[in-house]
């Protein structure tokens, strides 16, 4: 494993405990709150990619 690839699985662990955390603490869900979440899962997804994808590299 290289650095890069180090770099993109603490970026994606933290994404993920951040989405976590949103999604456990999130008193009232509406569209906003449905759309952030989603675009954190976006940011989390894509970091677990580039990850997988650095470290077959």
């Amino acid at each position: 494993m290289n650095n890069t690839s180090k770099s993109f699985l603490r970026n994606a662990i933290l994404l993920t405990a951040a989405l976590a955390v949103i999604v456990i603490f999130m008193r009232e869900w509406g569209a906003a709150q449905i759309i952030i979440v989603l675009l954190v899962a976006g940011l989390a997804g894509m970091q677990w990619f580039l990850f997988f994808y650095m470290k077959k590299r």
